[in-house]
């Protein structure tokens, strides 16, 4: 069972151009039937749960629980910090667990502990990032390498959300796995209710 918390731009390319890494990673993502395209969005009502700044999993595939938690690393008024940057977050572990940071993130994170997507035996996480202007999310999914790094499970995904909140259910409910294969929630950018599809993921 998942345990979670706190954590558009068109693309145009001119005719007969080479592909593009965006286009490489397009290319990864399995497109489901149109009867499976939903126009009501999944994110639920502002009245549900608010995420929260830890969770617990076998991240390191070990048998006991590890913890992973938020932490902010540089405050938003740090002279040394970009201009009009936000808040610099990080996701560590308990230090018994021996399992590295991942990456850090520029903007309030949320993060879910999706469970083990890929058969490796150790728990996967997806970071929700804020935007610094705007309302489109970043969504990353990732899993502890056997060179004890994190690296990403498949290709990020910007989620739209109309600037209105995400909630931990909403976050819970992006990532997927059914009958053995992953999927994801992915709204179409180009609809002005940003209409969801069920799209099956591919390991990067």
């Amino acid at each position: 069972m998942k345990k979670f918390l706190p954590i558009a731009a068109l693309l145009m390319s001119a005719c007969h151009s080479a592909p593009t890494p965006a286009d490489k990673a397009a290319d990864s993502l399995i497109q489901a039937p149109d009867s499976l395209v939903f126009k009501e969005s999944i994110v639920p009502s502002d009245s549900e749960s608010t995420p929260h700044d830890t969770i617990s999993g076998h991240f390191s595939g070990k048998s006991q629980e590890d913890t992973a938690m938020i932490s902010i690393l540089t405050p938003a008024s740090n002279t040394e910090a970009p201009e009009d940057a936000q808040d610099k977050y990080a996701v560590s572990f308990n230090s018994q667990s021996g399992i590295p940071a991942l990456p850090t993130f520029w903007g309030a994170i949320y993060i879910v502990n999706e469970g083990d997507l890929n058969g490796d035996g150790k728990d996967d996480i997806t970071v929700f990032n804020e935007p610094l202007h705007g309302c489109t999310f970043s969504c990353t999914t990732w899993y502890l390498a056997p060179n004890n790094e994190w690296k990403q499970l498949f290709s990020p995904l910007l989620v739209p959300t109309a600037c209105d909140p995400i909630t931990d259910s909403a976050m819970q409910a992006r990532v997927f796995k059914e009958n053995g294969k992953i999927y994801r929630w992915e709204e179409d950018v180009n609809d002005e209710d940003f209409a969801q599809k069920k799209v099956e993921v591919k390991f990067n």
